[in-house]
């Protein structure tokens, strides 16, 4: 389990300072998979007819597919002082809890 304060310092772009940040705890999303480029690919070779390449051949199996212990993490850093707000991706972890310090 990971602990993140709720209050943090960090650059605000806008500010152009370090200043106080309030962090919310974000779900991962899908983050930007129809524009990756083996998905661009796979759309240009489903167009038209012949030999697809390694698009021709049968998808795993689902049993074969071992599933992700840990998700990653995306932070919704909020500036205090001018209100503009970020996302700030956490490398994986399993669980993730917002602690409120003093």
């Amino acid at each position: 389990m990971v602990k993140i304060p709720a209050k943090m310092r960090a650059y605000c772009k806008k500010c152009k300072k370090h200043t106080t940040m309030t962090v919310r705890h974000e779900k991962g999303g899908r983050r930007g998979s129809g524009l990756v480029k083996g998905t661009r690919n796979q759309q240009r070779n489903k167009r038209g007819s012949g030999n697809k390449g390694k698009y021709s051949k049968k998808a795993i199996s689902q049993a074969k597919m071992s599933s992700k212990t840990s998700q990653k993490v995306d932070l919704r850093l909020t500036c205090d002082v001018c209100k503009s707000t970020w996302v700030k991706t956490y490398p994986r972890t399993r669980s993730v809890e917002i602690v409120k310090t003093h």
